[in-house]
């Protein structure tokens, strides 16, 4: 289950821990599948969500985001939509799944442009509508974005678009009130306050991938704080994957620990930022978009998000369009979607 290898290793030599900002789009690069790490069973939910996108919505979604951005590229929007599609596959673990990439999110809003067809993929995949959500008001948050870091790099391969797609990994501490709980080891609460269970009673691999992402949060955060300093942790980074996401995911919940206020020296001493001043103009997350996920919840049960669960979208601007949902400023519902 745990897939560190706990042995001593000399000092690991440094390396960049959020990937090239610039690193180019190339849909050859992308994982098959969703790119699931081996020991995840979640192989049939992406089959499922594969299932519940239709040729032709996905073509008429393309068209609608290439007419918008008529400068990117097919690449781009593959590796955009690749890494949408693992944000949707975390939406059905996750309680609460923020979205923390403004560009990924303008595709999620393209997507809700499309009513019945939206509706549809959500009754298909999740049980119900994914609703898309703002905060009422938007705000930094450092500890989320951490921990949809670690459990991101829990699931998935790495993939080298991803740190560009998500504005880098690992910049932010797991919060104290977290890894205090992971600490105390309370399965059952862990598991009820930020997975979701509903998801979990209604699919069995749902529920054994729940189970797996809490023990290893309890594993790694007891061992993080029993040990002396990140050496003494006897976690390898193997030599065949440099970029180990789960590697770097255990050196934050290690620093997150040890050296909460520290956090980013701490990890900037083993693992040293790429280009910070670009990954800083680079930042975006729901203070800038306003939007995130609650889970999907066939009785209009947002989770404890706000927005209008009427026709599953409310999104910042609060224009309408004649669907009935709200659209972000600069959308609209003319021809090309559904009513």
């Amino acid at each position: 289950m745990f897939r560190f290898l706990f042995r001593k290793s000399p000092k690991p030599t440094k390396r960049h821990r959020f990937g090239n900002s610039k690193a180019a789009y190339r849909a050859s690069d992308l994982p098959q599948g969703l790119g699931l790490i081996d020991d995840i069973p979640l192989e049939p939910v992406v089959a499922r969500l594969h299932q519940s996108l239709p040729p032709d919505y996905v073509e008429r979604l393309h068209y609608r985001v290439k007419t918008a951005n008529p400068a990117m590229t097919d690449d781009e929007f593959a590796c955009k939509w690749f890494e949408l599609k693992r944000f949707f596959l975390m939406n059905i673990i996750l309680k609460r799944t923020p979205m923390f990439s403004s560009e990924i999110d303008d595709i999620w809003h393209e997507m809700l442009m499309f009513t019945r067809e939206y509706q549809r993929f959500g009754d298909q995949f999740a049980g119900g509508v994914i609703h898309h959500s703002p905060e009422r008001e938007p705000k930094q948050m450092p500890g989320e974005r951490a921990w949809f870091d670690w459990v991101y790099a829990h699931l998935f391969t790495f993939a080298p678009s991803s740190a560009r797609c998500w504005n880098g990994f690992f910049r932010n501490p797991l919060d104290t009130e977290r890894t205090d709980l992971l600490r105390v080891g309370n399965e059952a609460e862990i598991a009820e306050r930020w997975f979701d269970m509903e998801q979990a009673k209604r699919y069995p691999e749902v529920a054994e991938t729940i189970q797996i992402l809490v023990a290893q949060a309890i594993h790694e955060a007891r061992h993080a704080a029993s040990s002396r300093d990140f050496e003494d942790t006897g976690w390898r980074n193997p030599v065949s994957t440099p970029n180990s996401m789960v590697y770097l995911a255990g050196a934050m919940m290690f620093f997150s620990i040890t050296d909460n206020n520290g956090y980013n020296q701490s990890m900037n001493t083993i693992f040293p930022e790429s280009n910070p001043d670009v990954q800083r103009q680079q930042e975006s997350n729901c203070s800038t978009s306003g939007c995130g996920s609650s889970g999907s919840d066939s009785n209009g049960d947002q989770g404890g998000s706000t927005g209008d669960t009427g026709s599953g979208s409310s999104c910042s601007s609060g224009s309408s369009c004649s669907s009935g949902s709200s659209c972000s400023s600069g959308s609209s519902c003319g021809s090309g979607c559904s009513s």
